[in-house]
This record gives C-alpha cells, sequence and structure tokens, in this order.
C-alpha cells in the first residue's frame, strides 16, 4: 500500500511537470495563505466540515479568499463523503497576470475522502467534484462596470494525496510532531475552456505539531501551478501556507 500511494504521488509530479512548461506565457510570483480548519462531528454518523482560507500575491495583496461548508457523512473510520457542500469565493485582481474584472464565485461539490496508515505513514486520498458558478462583467461605453451576475457554469475534478508522519510519537496523538506533503490535481471544463489538460497543481511540504486532540498548527511551503484556461497564460505562485486546524466532536454527548 505504501509503495502505491508513493508511486501515485510520484506520478501525479510527472503528469504536472509535463504540463507546465509550453509555448505560454508563464510567469511567477509570491504567495501567502492562512487557512482555518474544522471538522464539527455532531454524531456518531454525520457532522459538517469547514475551512476558510486568505490568500494574498506579493506584497500582500489579496488573491482570492474563500469559506467552504459541507454535511460529511462517516461510512467508516476509514472512509466519509460529503454529498453537499457550499462554497462563496472573493476573486481579486492580482500579480503579474490580472484578470479583467473581479469576477467572485459560487460553487457546489461533493467529496469522497479515504484514510489508511501503514506503521508510522499516514494517508488520506481526496476526490472533490466541484460545480462552478462565476460572476460575469462587462464595460459600457462610457466605461460603467455592469455585473450581469453569475452566469458562467464551469466543472471541476480534482484529486489530493497527502501524507503525514509523527516524528517523535508512534501515531498522530496529543504532543505529536510531524512532517506532512501532499499533491493536488485539478481538471477543469465548461464555457469558454480551451485548455483541456490538467491545468493546475499544487504541492505542499510542511512541519506541524499536534496540540492536543482536536487542534493542531502546521506551516510550509506551496508552490502553486495555473494555467489559465485560454492555456496562453501560466502562474506559478510559490510561497507559505500556514493552516490551523480545531476540530469539534458533540457526538459523545447524544450517549
Amino acid at each position: 500500500m505504501v509503495r502505491s500511494s508513493l508511486a501515485c504521488a510520484f506520478f501525479l509530479l510527472l503528469i504536472t511537470r509535463s504540463h507546465a512548461q509550453t509555448e505560454r506565457d508563464v510567469v511567477t510570483q509570491p504567495c501567502a495563505w492562512f487557512a482555518l480548519n474544522s471538522s464539527i462531528k455532531l454524531h456518531k454518523q454525520f457532522g459538517l466540515t469547514f475551512d476558510g482560507q486568505m490568500r494574498f500575491s506579493e506584497d500582500f495583496q489579496s488573491a482570492q479568499h474563500y469559506v467552504r461548508i459541507g454535511a460529511e457523512v462517516y461510512l467508516t473510520p476509514k472512509l466519509s463523503v460529503v454529498p453537499i457542500g457550499y462554497t462563496y469565493i472573493w476573486n481579486f485582481q492580482y500579480g503579474k497576470q490580472p484578470s479583467t474584472y473581479k469576477n467572485n464565485e459560487q460553487r457546489i461539490w461533493q467529496q469522497v475522502l479515504y484514510k489508511h496508515a501503514q506503521n508510522r505513514l499516514n494517508f488520506q486520498h481526496r476526490l472533490r467534484m466541484e460545480e462552478r458558478f462565476l460572476e460575469s462583467h462587462h464595460t459600457e461605453s462610457d466605461g460603467s462596470v455592469i455585473n450581469d451576475g453569475y452566469e458562467v457554469y464551469l466543472n471541476r475534478a480534482r484529486y489530493r494525496l497527502l501524507m503525514q508522519i509523527p516524528l517523535n510519537k508512534p501515531k498522530m496523538e496529543a504532543g505529536a510532531w510531524y512532517i506532512a506533503a501532499y499533491d493536488e490535481i485539478f481538471y477543469g471544463w465548461g464555457e469558454g475552456d480551451t485548455f483541456k489538460k490538467i491545468d493546475q497543481n499544487r504541492f505542499y511540504a510542511a512541519f506541524g505539531r499536534q496540540l492536543t486532540s482536536k487542534v493542531k498548527l502546521e506551516g510550509g511551503a506551496i508552490y502553486v501551478m495555473v494555467i489559465k484556461k485560454n492555456g496562453a497564460q501560466q502562474e506559478n505562485n510559490i510561497g507559505t501556507l500556514i493552516q490551523f486546524t480545531y476540530n469539534f466532536d458533540f457526538s459523545s454527548k447524544e450517549n
């Protein structure tokens, strides 16, 4: 299982790099991301999952902020699904390839999450589907910008492989220092999307501490490659991601 998961991670990196450099306008710019994550267990079989992020580009210029929530069903201790979730995203004009307008976005999403461990090494596989509704704007002859509403519809599939290993404890538990890494690939399609290959990749490597059974803090380096939907432009965002996680468990109060 370990070999297959590591081989999968290596394969993800290879196929991403094969699409990363072509005859397109490529820019490299710094980024800083801050995340708050929470799992809210309401019952032994269901709960909520929540996360929010603030993402910045060079000189802490706002790039993208979002809040996301979903209803999670725990099928087994290793397997859970989110049959329905909602996300709202604030998009900004940022960086060396700014968009023409600030087109915010709403999403409906679904997810399958599978966890397993091999000795001290912990794996997490996440497959997420997204139905995306983006704003559209246009400029009138007098220079005024008109919001046309959320009329652009896109779809996206994304897969993430996350690995964690505790350094001073036999498993991920209170007091454990650990290292973590993930690779996530994205494939989008829909209105006006002429680039028909993997269009985004995120690679993250971090160091963290499990402060208590419910709380952990981690931070590290992140690389985010984004190919615009016309295929002619590409961002290479390199920087840091700081994450704080606080989980709630109200299921025991029912006993």
